[in-house]
């Protein structure tokens, strides 16, 4: 079997589980995609190859990029990842609408409703599993283990801040990088939006104490299903954002420190302010918090 009969082999089969796990039966796949009912179980059963239009419009059907599925395809050809592993992961990475909270305050603070949010995770997740595979085919670490969590956490800032601009229908654009705020209104209701991230329970921060509207994310590193374990020594290489929130803050609720290994003055957002913020995104498989003998968790309300 040649490299390319092997990936197109693989590719098939990847289409097929993410059928079958979306519970689509092959014609109503074939009815999406616009192709001849035949024309998929054909493929399914190895008598066919498919083209490059008809695996386009496959992909199209699934909404999910051709690129991602032939860069999956050949993961699976090179044997570094079982098709079912790569199915189960698609379907765990997505984020829910179970995961909401507070969307009225999440819409009253910043004016995009829960559906942006989680399309600005998910765009997120996606860039960063793209990244991932590209590496992992080169025989490469994962992006977490490549670059400084500081950077890290800049990145997915980074990825975020664009995911919300793309999904916010048209209430709000990027601003120029480094500049203050980081997301500009570009119609009502939207308002000048700063974005903060932090890796597990530290506090989001920046250089300085500014005023204004913040929308913050904290992060957890868990392996590819999603499987967190406390500790430095324990952290997984792929990032699953466990908690989101949103409020009005002033510069007196920061608390100002030249803490050493920073670089120059920070400003992190006081314990008692940021508790006072609305959560609008919450994992609880994700909590990064200790457990105390009554259930409650240390430091976390």
């Amino acid at each position: 079997m040649t490299k390319e009969t092997g990936i197109t082999s693989a590719f098939v089969e990847l289409v097929k589980n993410i059928r079958e796990q979306r519970n689509l039966t092959i014609e109503q796949l074939a009815d999406l995609a616009g192709v001849h009912r035949t024309t998929v179980g054909l493929l399914e059963r190895k008598e066919r190859t498919p083209t490059l239009q008809v695996s386009t419009q496959l992909a199209s059907a699934l909404q999910i990029p051709l690129s991602e599925l032939l860069q999956e395809a050949e993961l699976i050809d090179n044997k570094q990842f079982k098709v079912q592993q790569l199915v189960e992961f698609r379907q765990k990475r997505k984020p829910s609408r179970t995961s909401l909270r507070n969307e009225d305050k999440l819409v009253e603070t910043i004016g995009v409703d829960g559906d942006t949010l989680l399309g600005a995770i998910n765009a997120c997740y996606q860039t960063l599993d793209t990244i991932d595979e590209q590496l992992i085919a080169k025989s490469s670490l994962p992006i977490a283990h490549l670059v400084e969590l500081a950077n890290l956490s800049s990145m997915v800032g980074n990825m975020v801040g664009g995911g919300i601009a793309d999904h916010s229908n048209g209430l709000y654009v990027r601003n120029k990088p480094h500049t203050y705020p980081d997301l500009l209104p570009n119609s009502a209701p939207a308002v000048h939006l700063e974005l903060k991230m932090a890796l597990e329970t530290n506090k989001p921060k920046g250089h300085l104490p500014k005023a204004g509207t913040y929308i913050t994310f904290r992060y957890v590193l868990c392996d590819k299903q999603g499987n967190y374990v406390r500790g430095k020594e324990s952290r997984g290489n792929t990032v699953w954002i466990w908690e989101v929130k949103v409020g009005k803050i002033a510069e007196e609720d920061f608390s100002c420190s030249n803490t050493a290994g920073d670089s120059g003055k920070t400003a992190v957002i006081k314990t008692d302010v940021f508790n006072k913020m609305h959560l609008v995104y919450y994992v609880p498989d994700h909590l990064p918090y200790a457990k105390k003998p009554d259930g409650k968790y240390v430091g976390f309300n």
